[in-house]
């Protein structure tokens, strides 16, 4: 049996590139909550004076970069993401974005990356509260290739900006195929009879099941992966959804507020009439643990569910997932 092949994830690829941009700018600032990275070890060694670590303290973390943005500092800020979003989300909303400071927030471990850790560390609530904040700009990579793209872009745009990062390595998208980050999404594969629009660790199941359909059921499926969520490059996606059928949105985070909700306002906004299926996870929290696989296969998230939820839709069937998930017990009910 051959060694499973080691790929190094998104965040540390980001991280690499970074490094060199820190090479030739001094005004550029890294300041984490306590986390480490195998590639954030250079930063403290070579920057030791532009690299900060404040302990498990994230209003701490978004004041001091607000503080160092507002004397021309260029702010990198990292933490778990659940922690860089949610935890100091008023420090974000009022420091960061209304003061409209040059602040990156990198957080890793989007959606169910930390699988076993429960609800305090998945993040499948970020895109929406984040893309609701003004001037913020959202983005969720989908590999290691794209996130190395993003670094130089991030670093010449001055407005506030949130990347959510997958936590392990995952496959390459974009190994031998260029993106334009500019553009906000990129179109994998063309297809008519179903369009699949899809972000972060998501874009791989996408593939996957647009793979299953056409072998299947001789179902043109194209993919398009929406790296940028925030803001959404409306006139590129009209011309991917042109003559498409029917449009599904596929995500690893709540159907509230996420990336099928962005793109159903976006196709009311713009009266675009195209039967729609949004793909996510419903209204709970997951406690169970078998690891983030046994999730998505429980909730209808791996490539079997997504593909047979799509090809039922197709067909007019009922494509809604029936799911007994056990909650813990009220408070009042233990004692």
């Amino acid at each position: 049996m051959g060694a499973t092949k080691f790929i190094l994830g998104m965040r540390d690829r980001y991280f690499n590139e970074l490094y060199k941009i820190f090479e030739r700018d001094p005004q550029a600032i890294f300041i984490t909550a306590d986390n480490g990275a195998p590639t954030l070890d250079q930063f403290a060694r070579d920057f030791p004076d532009r690299f900060i670590n404040v302990g498990i303290a994230e209003q701490q973390l978004i004041g001091m970069a607000c503080g160092m943005a507002f004397e021309g500092k260029k702010v990198y800020v990292y933490a778990i993401a659940p922690f860089v979003s949610l935890r100091c989300y008023e420090q974000v909303k009022l420091d960061v974005c209304a003061m409209n400071l040059p602040i990156v927030l990198i957080g890793v471990g989007a959606g169910y990356a930390y699988d076993i850790m429960g609800p305090s560390h998945h993040t499948v609530e970020d895109i929406s509260i984040m893309r609701a904040l003004p001037n913020l700009k959202v983005y969720s990579m989908a590999d290691g290739s794209s996130a190395a793209e993003l670094a130089q872009v991030v670093h010449q745009d001055s407005s506030p900006q949130y990347i959510r990062f997958d936590r392990a390595g995952i496959p390459e998208v974009y190994a031998s195929r260029p993106i334009a980050i500019a553009d906000g999404l990129t179109q994998l594969r063309q297809g008519k009879d179903v369009c699949i629009v899809a972000t972060g660790v998501m874009v791989h199941t996408a593939l996957a099941a647009a793979d299953i359909l056409r072998q299947t059921s001789n179902l043109n499926v194209g993919v398009i992966d929406a790296f940028r969520i925030k803001p959404m490059n409306a006139e590129l996606l009209k011309q991917y959804l042109h003559n498409v059928d029917r449009l599904v949105t596929l995500e690893e985070h709540l159907l509230a507020g996420g990336l099928g909700s962005a793109i159903a306002e976006l196709l009311i906004d713009h009266d675009l009439r195209i039967p729609t299926m949004r793909i996510g996870q419903n209204d709970r929290f997951v406690f169970e643990y078998g690891g983030r696989n046994a999730i998505w296969e429980k909730y209808g998230l791996d490539v079997g569910a997504v593909t047979s939820r799509i090809m039922k839709w197709v067909r007019g069937e009922s494509a809604t997932v029936q799911v007994e998930a056990p909650q813990p017990e009220p408070h009042s009910a233990r004692y």
